[in-house]
């Protein structure tokens, strides 16, 4: 590296000096809106304001944006042709007069079905959120070849209040963002899911999310990212519950170093290959001959005519008459001379003492 530094040190220098960093001075406050989500501003999504258990069934059948045919009628949207709906319940009040109290009051009455049709199943108008989303360009995120090398896929989705996700099932990072920072969070998740199965270990979960965020920071910082320390920080400070937070963030190093090692491996494994590779292929170019694959020369011994009944040139021997081979395609063969006079050119190539016609 520059300054003849030694990417050992460098990487070195980088993580104490974020650790120096989120272990100094008092916790600072994690603001949750810092991060444009996709589904911020003017969206209103009317699942979020369901009971947990309609947002579960949304959640089975693989959406996190469902409404009814006239809320998708309002914002221009509508069901696809074959689409079809699922169903969640609404509970159904009705109005008593307390007799006590001689007060209305609301009581449940029973339950109903609502049909609502997904996201997924519409068309129509853009919206906002969608929008947002085509901002996304998974292509430019930092170590996107890791995370296609380990086989995972980077969608933009709606996370909830959530920036990102990994699902270690799917093999599938959400991103509910542009945010890069937040992307290298995920991938830390996807890379420490990677080591805990190879060394088969569990880790609490909030301390999973304190090694992910470190590692976010140290591998932006690393690989020229823009960096909120003081997000990193205060989410470090959240996860850390009755935890010491300099105890926890030293503790993480060691998963930051092993994420780090598992990265550059992939990296180093990548190269390896496409380097065998281009040996591969400049070997094989190597042992070829220098010469066109093919005749440059006309066939001497041959010519061609076209044969009107077939509608396709035909072959022949000059120097038996014989006809030799008939093309496919219709087209001349390619260096072979085209008879003029087919009937002179074979009485030239006969020999002067053929016996008489019988």
């Amino acid at each position: 590296m520059q300054n003849g530094i030694s990417r050992t040190l460098a990487v070195k220098n980088i993580l104490d000096g974020l650790v120096r960093e989120i272990i100094s001075g008092g916790a600072v406050r994690y603001v949750t809106d810092k991060v444009q989500r996709f589904d911020n501003g003017d969206t209103v999504i009317p699942l979020r304001s369901w009971s947990m258990c309609n947002q579960m069934i949304a959640f089975f059948y693989g959406t996190r944006d469902a409404r009814t045919f006239n809320s998708w009628k309002e914002v221009g949207r509508f069901p696809k042709k074959g689409s079809h709906a699922f169903q969640i319940v609404a509970p159904l009040f009705k109005t008593e007069k307390d007799e006590a109290s001689n007060e209305e009051k609301q009581v449940l009455s029973g339950f109903r079905l609502i049909n609502e049709f997904r996201v997924e199943d519409t068309e129509g108008e853009e919206l906002p959120y969608q929008t947002r989303m085509k901002k996304l360009k998974v292509e430019d995120l930092p170590l996107i070849d890791v995370a296609s090398k380990l086989g995972i896929k980077v969608q933009p989705d709606l996370c909830g209040s959530a920036e990102g996700s990994f699902s270690p099932y799917e093999r599938l990072i959400r991103m509910n963002c542009t945010d890069k920072q937040v992307f290298l969070h995920e991938l830390s998740h996807a890379v420490i899911a990677e080591i805990k199965k190879r060394e088969k270990v569990k880790l609490d979960y909030g301390f999973e999310e304190i090694c992910a965020e470190l590692s976010s920071a140290f591998l932006g910082s690393l690989y020229g990212v823009d960096v909120d320390l003081q997000q990193t920080k205060a989410y470090i400070h959240g996860w850390a519950g009755k935890g010491h937070v300099a105890w926890k963030v030293i503790e993480a190093v060691e998963w930051v170093e092993k994420v780090y090692q598992f990265i550059e491996n992939v990296k180093k494994n990548n190269s390896q290959k496409e380097e065998k590779a281009m040996r591969k292929t400049t070997k094989v170019a190597a042992k070829q001959p220098n010469v066109l694959p093919f005749k440059t020369e006309d066939f001497k011994d041959r010519t061609q005519i076209y044969n009107p009944r077939i509608k396709k040139w035909v072959k022949r021997d000059s120097k038996t008459g014989l006809f030799t081979s008939v093309k496919g395609d219709g087209k001349p063969f390619n260096r072979v001379k085209i008879e003029d006079n087919p009937f002179l050119e074979v009485a030239k190539a006969l020999p002067e003492d053929l016996p008489p016609a019988a």
